[in-house]
């Protein structure tokens, strides 16, 4: 009870801090309540681990302290590799085919992302494990596969809506939209103080984050279970209908620009510094992450992308440490990763980081000011990343035949655009 009592108060200035300056922060100690190893783990030596993982993901700076750390503390060596994005799927798919030689730990998403690489055959089962009980309710979501706890979250944790220039709508006396209707209005308002409002890096694909509308759908079971049994697709909900031609609509009323095909995620620090764009869909720790302006300028509200009404939020995607049951190192991988998710060690990386936590013990890190700010909107029409873990098949590179059918003009229905979206889903399914 004691000890409770400690993290529990550690809990409680974190919250209170968190709206403070991060200089604060940081210099509170809040890691304090665990200030020794909570697990065992480190007597294992000699050995050098082979971690796989996305390009250039390995290098958030969380990580690289968790790695240097692990390295220091216990003696062992890891040999990160870094794979392209594009190239990361098959070199895991020849890892598990045996054609080249597996990892010892695979750093990956989860849900429908890891199922082709069969992981009842090939992944550890941490259901058991100590630091499960540690998890969020949103960490655990993104970790179970199959009933099974797969792997060990360790990322930050975003909240992802619209982000919006607090000046622009102060100036032009706009209030936060709570129905799609009134974010049309706001965003035509824009358009004719000629603020162009809504940034789109259309050159990315994935960017255009569809994905927003689906997590609503898929709350249903019955559409997640039809899309994924078969008996449903793309384009038979009419709800996608109304995304899609929300696309088509924000493209055609110039909503988002003239150059929103070229404009890619290289533009959008630029963007949101010109004061020429309004508002971006995107998470809230970006403004911390990669934005070199006033981050305190902006805030967030709900996802306006034709479905649901109200508007939406959406919870993280979270990397996963995945670990190979069938490594001759397996032990030393089990305590790489009972390392990682000790709170000794988690606070210690995670300090002054802006995430929301991803373990009930993640005192060190910091929320975003955006969060408290919205938080009564973020918990009215907060949801899980569903859509991404759950559909079987889904991809966010889809969303180019959106992209085709907002330039089609009256050539091509939205119903011809889900049906190719639908075609390529199934033809991946096919090939996985």
């Amino acid at each position: 009870m004691k000890i409770k009592k400690m993290v529990l108060a550690a809990l409680c200035s974190a919250i209170v801090l968190s709206g403070c300056g991060g200089d604060q922060q940081t210099d509170t100690k809040a890691e304090a309540a665990f200030d020794k190893p909570q697990y065992e783990w480190g007597d294992i030596s000699g050995e050098k681990l082979v971690i796989w993982g996305i390009y250039p993901e390995m290098e958030r700076t969380y990580l690289t302290k968790a790695f240097d750390r692990y390295r220091e503390f216990t003696g062992n060596e890891l040999e990160i590799v870094q794979i392209p994005k594009e190239e990361f799927e098959q070199q895991v798919l020849s890892s598990v085919a045996g054609e080249i030689e597996k990892p010892d730990i695979l750093l990956s998403y989860g849900g429908t992302n890891i199922e082709a690489f069969h992981p009842d055959e090939n992944f550890y089962d941490f259901t058991d494990a100590v630091w499960v009980d540690d998890l969020t309710d949103t960490s655990i979501n993104q970790t179970v596969y199959n009933g099974r706890v797969i792997g060990l979250p360790h990322w930050e944790a975003s909240v992802s809506g619209t982000l919006y220039n607090k000046e622009i709508f102060e100036k032009y006396h706009l209030d936060i939209p709570e129905t799609q209707e009134e974010f049309m209005q706001v965003c035509e308002t824009l358009l004719q103080h000629g603020i162009t409002p809504l940034y789109l890096p259309g050159k990315e694909i994935s960017m255009l984050l569809y994905q927003f509308p689906m997590d609503y759908l898929v709350e249903d079971a019955d559409v997640l279970n039809g899309l994924n049994q078969g008996s449903l697709g793309y384009d038979s909900l009419p709800q996608m209908k109304e995304v899609a031609e929300w696309y088509k609509t924000m493209a055609e009323k110039g909503y988002f620009g003239e150059t929103y095909r070229s404009d890619d995620w290289g533009g959008m620090d630029e963007a949101m510094n010109s004061g020429k764009y309004a508002m971006m869909l995107c998470w809230d720790t970006w403004l911390y992450t990669d934005f070199t302006g006033d981050a305190s300028g902006f805030g967030i509200m709900p996802a306006f992308v034709g479905v649901p009404e109200e508007g939406t939020f959406e919870g993280p995607n979270l990397g996963l440490f995945i670990v190979n049951k069938n490594s001759e190192r397996l032990d030393a991988a089990l305590d790489f990763i009972t390392f990682l998710a000790d709170p000794y060690n988690y606070n210690a990386v995670f300090e002054g980081i802006y995430t929301a936590p991803v373990f009930k013990n993640q005192v060190a890190s910091i929320s975003t000011p955006q969060y408290p700010e919205a938080e009564r909107l973020i918990e009215r029409h907060y949801r899980d990343s569903t859509a991404w873990l759950r559909i079987r098949g889904f991809s966010q590179m889809d969303a180019s035949c959106i992209l085709e059918y907002m330039d089609a003009g009256e050539q091509e229905t939205a119903e011809e655009c889900l049906e190719k979206m639908e075609a390529l889903r199934q033809e991946r399914l096919k090939c996985k």
